[in-house]
């Protein structure tokens, strides 16, 4: 029998590195000799190394044919079309050409009745018309020679009347309606009395 206590000891640790320089000298040896015999295999790699470059450049070959061949990269034929006669001539004229009168549109006519704010009351040489808004903005009060909203006060004649200038009119406008409608110019024709009876007294 082997006894295990001695391999433990020195000959246990030569008989170890016997076995790694083995394995790495055979190790060795078999790369130095390889090649020797593998010649035959290279040259089968190389072989199939062509055919797919072979294979590679036939595929390229088909897909520019295919991009070329496209409708849209053809070039376009041309197609020859009569051209037009030319125009005739025209015939000069020597009368000078007068440029037509340019015309300016200018503001437009003032309206023929007042169409401003409604006027309200009449307090000295202050005129007081209706405003747009509410609460303080619901009066306009314009004194003679301002002007507010459009609305400028010319002169006031107490107590009715108040000349305003307005859209680029003058109007005078009136406070209160003097007209009595009820009124006639013409009076009644005279209704006859025949209904009356004379009775004997």
């Amino acid at each position: 029998m082997i006894d295990t206590s001695k391999l433990k000891g020195p000959l246990g640790l030569s008989i170890l590195s016997i076995v790694v320089l083995l394995v790495l000298g055979i190790n060795g040896i078999s790369s130095i000799v390889t090649p020797f015999f593998g010649s035959s295999s290279s040259m089968s790699a190389s072989s199939a190394t062509d055919t797919l470059l072979k294979q590679h450049d036939d595929y390229q070959a088909m897909n520019i044919a295919r991009f070329n061949g496209r409708s849209a990269f053809f070039k376009p034929i041309r197609i020859a079309i009569a051209t037009p006669p030319p125009p005739p001539p025209q015939e000069k004229n020597d009368t000078p050409m007068v440029p037509k009168e340019i015309i300016i549109p200018g503001p437009p006519p003032a309206p023929s009745s007042y169409m401003g704010p409604a006027l309200i009351a009449i307090i000295g040489d202050e005129a007081w018309f209706k405003g747009s808004g509410t609460g303080p903005d619901a009066v306009l009060r314009i004194k003679t020679g301002e002007e507010s909203e459009g609305v400028k006060v010319v002169s006031t004649s107490s107590p009715s009347i108040v000349t305003v200038e307005h859209r680029l009119g003058v109007y005078s406008i009136h406070l209160f309606e003097n007209e009595e409608t009820f009124f006639r110019e013409e009076p009644l024709p005279p209704t006859a009395n025949d209904f009356l009876e004379e009775v004997e007294g």
